[in-house]
């Protein structure tokens, strides 16, 4: 019954006196209607209806554990997940925002609303979207986000940190997914853009201002607590959180997922949707703006992480909790570290002598095989040196004796080796003596001097203190031994004949 309905019955009856009969007649409307219009003492409540069965009733348990598990969770990704499986939901969004309205508290804050003109400012911002596996360490990932004022066009990045080298590369990926550069860029009080301060007493960055120059963009700080100053880059923030996000633990495993994730998202949900604020589609609010872009430089800004570094003892340099193998002649001193998102490269003087891929994992060693084998191969010419200097001071036939083999086409360190191994043996008198005549013959090899030792001794009648086995087998022909007697044995038997 309308309040319209209520005051003509009571009107007819208290001043016309109509009886009910003649009211209903009249009215077009059911005696018994009549009867409770005159029995009403207040006006019937036209807000209150009565509740009738909505569409969405049996998805509501649904909705409310996904809300549950996500309080933020967006009624777009609600409505795609409601419409999964074979009971899906036929009716559309409204329904559905509806309810959630319901279920989640209203957002008490008013923000005010800024109006910008077309290729006016950008607006850049950091948001932290939880952590991903890499290898065996548990890296935070970061969603760097980049949103035209005028257009709400917007362009994000998902990165591993938010390094000030992450957040330079990011913007100009932002710029050339743009296609030109606005008049100004608004931040927060970013620790890659401003070194102290915030607003108008901010102290920016010099590396910050070389981006800006290049780019011709003029940096604007926000003040601190003041999120309206760039709140369109903030809410921008939170969609990605609560629209792509959340609800795909399953697809954001990997950190592949990630990069798959922000194209898809940015190019068919984000850029294509009808904005809330301008009722337009950002893609096509761009064609408005994109000619009011300052055209790109031609020349290339510099985004890599460059860091002094200095090479240990075993020819490694450390960056970013890892340790990367550089040729052995820079060990100990210091070059300089340059880190792209993918390859991390080690110059000195000017040269390039090592680049890896980088390792976003944990306490790796990434070594190359070349750096390996040079490093073997000092470490073996620095043992020979000591071999050679403890050669040399036997004394000056020694000396001579290693000049000549140094000329001859062999591996003189091996050599030099086996020679010193014979001084406790034989003294270092008999091995000079046994060098020097080597050195007579022009013969010069260990196993020639080991000979002649033995032969020495064995002219002497001198115990050998080891059993004769030269290396090389020709060798063996150049040991004289004398010819066995076996009158010899005769003679033990029988000391008194004489053996003819």
């Amino acid at each position: 019954m309308k309040v319209s309905q209520w005051a003509e019955i009571r009107r007819l009856a208290e001043v016309e006196r109509l009886s009910q009969r003649q009211i209903a007649e009249r009215l077009r409307c059911c005696w018994r209607t009549v009867k409770k219009a005159l029995t009403m003492p207040h006006p019937p409540d036209e807000t209150r209806r009565p509740q009738r069965g909505s569409i969405l009733d049996p998805h509501k348990p649904k909705i409310d554990a996904l809300i549950a598990k996500y309080p933020d969770l967006s009624a777009v990704r609600v409505l795609e997940e409601i419409r999964k499986g074979p009971e899906a939901y036929p009716g559309e969004i409204s329904v559905v925002r509806s309810y959630l309205r319901q279920i989640r508290p209203l957002r008490q804050r008013i923000y005010q609303e800024v109006f910008y003109e077309p290729g006016q400012a950008l607006q850049v911002d950091w948001g932290s979207c939880g952590y991903v596996l890499m290898g065996s360490t548990k890296r935070r990932v970061s969603v760097f986000v980049a949103v035209l004022c005028y257009s709400r066009l917007c362009y994000i990045e998902f990165c591993l940190s938010e390094r000030k080298a992450e957040f330079y590369r990011c913007l100009v990926h932002a710029l050339q997914f743009f296609g030109g550069s606005p008049r100004q860029v608004i931040f927060d009080n970013l620790k890659a853009a401003v070194l102290n301060g915030s607003g108008k007493d901010a102290c920016l960055h010099p590396d910050f201002l070389a981006l800006c120059g290049h780019f011709c963009l003029q940096p604007i700080a926000c003040a601190r607590r003041d999120p309206e100053s760039k709140g369109t880059v903030e809410a921008k923030v939170r969609y990605v959180k609560r629209n792509a996000l959340q609800g795909r633990d399953e697809e954001l495993q990997a950190w592949e997922g990630y990069g798959r994730l922000a194209l898809y998202w940015r190019d068919q949900v984000a850029n294509v949707r009808v904005h809330d604020a301008t009722r337009e589609r950002p893609v096509d609010r761009f064609q408005k703006e994109q000619g009011l872009l300052r055209p790109l430089p031609a020349a290339p800004f510099n985004t890599d992480e460059m860091v002094p570094v200095v090479v240990n003892s075993h020819a490694r340099v450390n960056f970013d909790g890892n340790r990367y193998s550089v040729p052995p002649e820079l060990a100990r001193k210091t070059a300089l570290l340059r880190a792209t998102s993918s390859e991390v490269r080690v110059l000195y003087q000017g040269r390039q002598l090592a680049c890896h891929p980088r390792s976003y994992d944990r306490g790796q060693l990434i070594r190359h095989p070349d750096h390996e084998l040079a490093a073997l191969q000092m470490r073996r010419r620095v043992r020979a040196t000591e071999v050679e200097n403890h050669f040399d001071a036997l004394g000056e036939e020694a000396r001579k004796f290693h000049l000549e083999l140094r000329r001859r086409p062999i591996k003189t360190s091996v050599h030099l080796r086996r020679l010193l191994k014979l001084v406790p043996l034989y003294g270092r008198q008999e091995v000079v003596a046994a060098i020097v005549r080597a050195h007579e013959y022009q013969t010069y090899d260990a196993a020639y001097v080991e000979t002649i030792l033995l032969q020495e001794r064995r002219r002497r009648e001198l115990p050998s203190p080891l059993t004769p086995c030269p290396k090389r087998r020709e060798l063996i022909e150049d040991i004289h031994l004398e010819e066995p007697d076996p009158a010899v044995y005769d003679r033990l038997c029988n000391p008194g004949e004489e053996t003819p």
